[in-house]
């Protein structure tokens, strides 16, 4: 069997082995068990045949409405046709784009299709059979067309002036369609402050997306995670899920390496297994900060302490077992959900009227709303690769400090301190300025001021706390 992957996720020519003789020849043109080691593993339980009398007839393009999408394995058994599949997922770096095929019966190829593509082929020569599986049963009130002229998709057929049914000919176009298809999405973390927040951006976007936290599965359990991620079936993970806890990592190395190492290991395995595209969300920590400027993305990594030096353990498992990732550097997070920098100094502001705060390690501190709308837009692209992204602007966090007082009118006196004086199990980088030229010159926008985004997050967070 020889399987030939297309532009289109998941779309696949598949031409099985035929043995001849002066007699005819035989070809199996579906096994169960072979077709579910290429990965494709739908439960088939209707076969539809059809017949097409006349060279230029057009049927499509169709399809099935969520839930009851239909994957298809077609292939033509009599006479010639192109073969047409575009792509319908909402989120989906090929939306709207578009492939043919040639099948006929010289050719015994096949085509697989995944649900959330829309379907239809013409005729290249009269008395044409066609025959597929589906593995959901036809449902009228799901049934589906758009126009095959679209011009939002701008299909070639190759034909001038095809031969239509009557639905076919009156199909709405893909603006005025109720197609719901959309990629599906899966959130590591989804409890932590960026997991959290990632979810309800994809949310606010249309796309399907499923937030999964230790309570649904183990990631230091390979067995757990292959079979979490092969019932969801995503086309995309975004991985949060880690373990943050700086200064507690120097005695509990073993269970962060099991977590950020061996974790992000099994996730990227599992990503690998079903062709989904992977989002690591790496750290600032990954750099010794003795750089005199910001760190590009080319530069070389040199972790002071154990949290940093698993995170970039991580990013190489990442970079040697898939090609389609993206691996997130930011730093400072701040977010309505969870622990954070922000939330820890208004605390203290009800205990104290003086807080000393460190004020020779510099950043960016970046508001986990901000990423996650950045992070919604890269996963809708093939722009694939390593990226620097936090707000801009820098600061200490002295600096940080006193802007969140000076925001929220506290009377509270930030006294400067260096890193000697604030003692830690872990070093902490002194620099953890990051370049973000490479975000922008692959076409992505670059995040607000961080001194914006804290006063939004203030906004936000006071609307949700009523205070």
């Amino acid at each position: 069997m020889k399987i030939i992957p297309t532009k289109l996720p998941g779309v696949k020519i598949i031409e099985t082995d035929c043995f001849g003789d002066s007699r005819g020849w035989f070809t199996e043109s579906y096994n169960r068990e072979r077709f579910a080691e290429i990965g494709i593993d739908a439960d088939f339980v209707q076969d539809n045949h059809s017949y097409s009398a006349k060279q230029g007839i057009l049927r499509g393009i169709h399809f099935q409405n969520n839930p009851k999408a239909q994957s298809k394995l077609v292939r033509c058994t009599r006479g010639k046709i192109l073969d047409v599949v575009v792509d319908l997922k909402k989120g989906s770096t090929t939306y709207k784009q578009w492939i043919s095929v040639e099948l006929s019966c010289e050719n015994k190829k096949q085509l697989f299709i995944p649900k959330g593509y829309g379907h239809g082929f013409v005729t290249l020569t009269g008395d044409v059979e066609v025959q597929y599986k589906v593995d959901e049963y036809y449902s009228p009130e799901h049934d589906r067309s758009i126009r095959y002229d679209d011009p939002e998709l701008g299909i070639d057929w190759n034909i001038a002036n095809p031969i239509l049914s009557e639905k076919d000919a009156s199909a709405p176009f893909l603006k005025d369609s109720d197609v719901n298809f959309t990629i599906k999405v899966l959130v590591t973390g989804a409890n932590g402050q960026l997991g959290y927040d990632i979810v309800k951006r994809l949310h606010e976007l249309g796309i399907d997306v499923i937030g999964a936290d230790i309570q649904d599965f183990d990631i230091t359990s390979q067995e757990q995670t292959m079979r979490f991620m092969r019932s969801v079936k995503p086309d995309v993970v975004i991985h949060c899920a880690a373990y943050t806890a700086v200064d507690k990592a120097e005695e509990e190395k073993d269970t962060c390496f099991a977590v950020n190492v061996s974790g992000t290991q099994n996730i990227a395995c599992a990503c690998n297994a079903m062709d989904a595209t992977m989002v690591y969300i790496s750290t600032d920590y990954v750099f010794d900060g003795t750089k005199d400027a910001p760190y590009t993305e080319d530069d070389a990594a040199r972790p002071l302490n154990y949290y940093g030096y698993t995170k970039l353990q991580g990013e190489e498992i990442v970079q040697e077992l898939l090609q389609k990732y993206f691996i997130i550097r930011t730093s400072w997070v701040f977010g309505s959900n969870g622990n954070n920098f922000v939330k820890t100094m208004l605390k203290l502001a009800n205990t104290s009227s003086t807080i000393k705060v460190v004020c020779d390690q510099v950043g960016s501190p970046t508001y986990t709303r901000d990423l996650a709308e950045a992070i919604g837009t890269m996963i809708q692209t093939s722009k694939y690769g390593l990226y620097n992204l936090t707000n801009e602007g820098f600061c200490s966090w002295y600096e940080f400090a006193s802007e969140i007082f000076a925001l929220l009118g506290k009377d509270v006196m930030v006294v400067p301190i260096t890193s000697k004086d604030y003692p830690a199990k872990a070093q902490r980088p002194k620099n953890s300025r990051l370049s973000k030229d490479k975000i922008e010159r692959n076409g992505f926008q670059r995040l607000p001021h961080w001194k914006d985004a804290l006063a939004r997050y203030f906004h936000e967070e006071l609307q949700i706390t009523g205070n």
